[in-house]
């Protein structure tokens, strides 16, 4: 089956489909944040393997979509027994990266110390030192979501930009666990928040590696033309914060190995779209570098790479979009 058929597979939904969907989805994100509160950590994680490995016998769509962008990227480097392997990995990843969130709230400083270790921590202080905020860009890589947390334990003030649930009682759940570890949570279309959260000199988190519609670039995304969001490099140029890249990796004993990278700095010729063209491409090698050298860590079974319009011009100038569009 090719990524297309696939894609429509998806899209092909009742509206009383969608709201079955939405249901389950509301019950079982309660039922897991009861049972975050109750059991050990290493228990949810056990639980988020079968949930994971459930998810990749009965989500075939999604499964021949990442399997269609592992053959895009990699080639013939995977057979098809291991990309089956990697999409299974990255879906239990997924469901424990959820679980975990749940957890962390009531997990204490020594259960956290023990999660989680933080390396390289030197270029996140220096950016922040300089005093025109930090832009923090990763991907759905890891777990992205505690590596919002562990910056909020690190006693910096940080905001994140968020997608909510379909379902406001699911988005509530979710977003409750998120802002136990952050200063608060912003919406896609909170454009002048985000620049005071940079102007103040604080943290601002942003995820750009997924599709975008409005006002995206078609840039190339670990060897392929994708439509990104330009708003980290935008609202760097705006601003003069530093972009640093920061991703939470999962390691082979379920633990999270938190990293930062040199910090990007887009360029500042005086050709504004060109600069954000740069800074924006700069975004994507380094999330890709990450990604193809631990691909189980990303969520694949996202529409990432669709078809190029005919004409691929530059975004608008008022573009910040910085989240995808949509949910494929």
């Amino acid at each position: 089956m090719s990524s297309s058929d696939a894609s429509s597979r998806l899209h092909d939904k009742s509206p009383l489909r969608r709201k079955t969907e939405q249901l389950i989805i509301r019950w079982m994100t309660s039922l897991f944040a009861l049972l975050a509160r109750l059991l050990p950590l290493r228990w949810l994680q056990a639980i988020g393997n079968g949930m994971g490995s459930l998810l990749y016998l009965m989500l075939r769509p999604r499964r021949e979509i990442g399997m269609a962008n592992l053959q895009r990227v990699f080639g013939d480097r995977y057979d098809r027994r291991e990309c089956a392997r990697i999409i299974r990995s990255s879906m239990q990843s997924m469901a424990k990266t959820m679980l975990e969130l749940l957890k962390a709230g009531s997990m204490s400083d020594e259960e956290v110390e023990r999660f989680v270790q933080v390396r390289d921590g030197q270029y996140l202080r220096q950016a922040v030192e300089r005093g025109k905020g930090v832009i923090v860009i990763t991907g759905h890589f890891g777990n992205w979501e505690l590596l919002a947390a562990t910056i909020g334990r690190l006693g910096y003030d940080l905001s994140v930009i968020a997608r909510d649930a379909n379902d406001q009682h699911t988005a509530n759940i979710i977003n409750r666990a998120r802002e136990g570890a952050v200063a608060e949570i912003l919406p896609r279309e909170g454009v002048r928040t985000m620049l005071r959260v940079l102007r103040e000199g604080n943290i601002l988190g942003i995820l750009p590696d997924q599709h975008t519609e409005r006002g995206g670039l078609w840039l190339p995304f670990m060897g392929h033309l994708a439509c990104t969001a330009p708003g980290p490099a935008t609202l760097a140029q705006r601003t003069g914060a530093l972009v640093v890249p920061g991703f939470a990796r999962r390691t082979e004993d379920d633990r999270l190995d938190v990293y930062f990278l040199p910090p990007i700095e887009v360029p500042d010729t005086g050709d504004r779209q060109e600069d954000i063209r740069l800074g924006t491409q700069m975004v994507n090698d380094a999330l890709g570098e990450q990604i193809m050298a631990h691909p189980e860590q990303w969520i694949w079974m996202h529409r990432r790479w669709r078809t190029p319009p005919d004409e691929i011009g530059c975004a608008p100038e008022d573009a910040l979009d910085t989240d995808q569009d949509d949910r494929d």
